[in-house]
């Protein structure tokens, strides 16, 4: 979406600054944050994460922008209410489905991987090969195209199959299934002369991101 949240290709916000030998959680806090989410199975945040005012986004660490992002889903998805949060206590009076996960439960969910692509038989309306340009959008509610990708050309590497538009199921919750290409780009397409002439990114988009160029 257009925000601070698409930080790609911002100029001004300096280095990422990649820190060496970065453990996975700063603190315990942070593996509770994940273990959550996971184990509530709330499905995607990020949608959630974008609608963190700019100036609370930019100060919060990571695992702040997860944390705020759940719970504001579960109050508005009726799981707790805000004073259910904000007192630490479950409300007595109140009748909830609460799921059941077990230790042996919890542990299979960290290693089981989402299976999101599609068994449909779709088209695609692009080839290995084929040279596309990432369309001019302004979207203002979710979306997984970087921003910088607009207007730039590059190269369908590979057809990775058939996968639900994230776009349309954040907004509408109805799917709209369609090819996924993982496109080459240079990085003087993306940056310009002053990038390196043996840089490459590679970036997965989904069909209704590109067009023929």
């Amino acid at each position: 979406m257009n925000g601070i949240h698409d930080m790609g290709g911002m100029q001004g916000l300096g280095e990422i600054g990649y820190q060496e030998s970065e453990p996975i959680f700063h603190e315990p806090w942070e593996g509770r944050v994940f273990a959550l989410i996971r184990a509530m199975q709330v499905g995607s945040i990020r949608p959630y994460i974008e609608r963190i005012p700019a100036a609370d986004y930019l100060r919060m660490s990571y695992y702040e922008r997860w944390s705020t992002a759940f719970v504001t889903r579960l109050i508005e998805r009726g799981v707790v209410t805000r004073a259910e949060v904000e007192s630490g206590r479950a409300d007595p009076a109140s009748v909830k489905a609460t799921p059941v996960v077990t230790p042996t439960v919890a542990r299979e969910l960290l290693f089981r991987t989402p299976q999101t692509e599609q068994d449909i038989a779709l088209t695609p309306r692009f080839r290995v090969g084929d040279r596309v340009r990432g369309r001019n959008i302004h979207p203002s509610t979710h979306t997984r195209m970087p921003r910088y990708t607009r207007g730039k050309t590059g190269v369908v590497e590979r057809d990775r199959g058939v996968f639900n538009l994230p776009d349309r199921e954040h907004v509408s919750a109805e799917p709209k299934p369609q090819h996924v290409y993982l496109i080459h780009y240079t990085a003087h397409e993306l940056w310009g002369e002053e990038a390196s002439a043996h840089d490459s990114l590679y970036i997965d988009m989904w069909e209704d991101y590109l067009e023929p160029a």
